[in-house]
């Protein structure tokens, strides 16, 4: 498992210890999940994007399967 060091806001940094806590979680576990679903995110809009790019390009194409 990598290490890295994170520096936060002292805001930000309090945020996420008051979510942790009332998850009855690590600030660390809540960090990794809080990670895990940005990334999921971003996956999920670059897969939407590049279906947006086939779309339009085979938009015709697609209009005459369509019928």
């Amino acid at each position: 498992m990598a290490e890295t060091r994170l520096r936060l806001p002292d805001e930000t940094y309090e945020q996420i210890k008051q979510i942790a806590s009332g998850d009855d979680e690590s600030v660390n576990s809540t960090l990794i999940v809080a990670i895990d679903e940005y990334i999921a995110r971003r996956r999920r809009e670059r897969y939407e994007e590049m279906g947006r790019k086939i779309a339009q390009r085979d938009k015709e194409l697609l209009e005459r399967l369509s019928r």
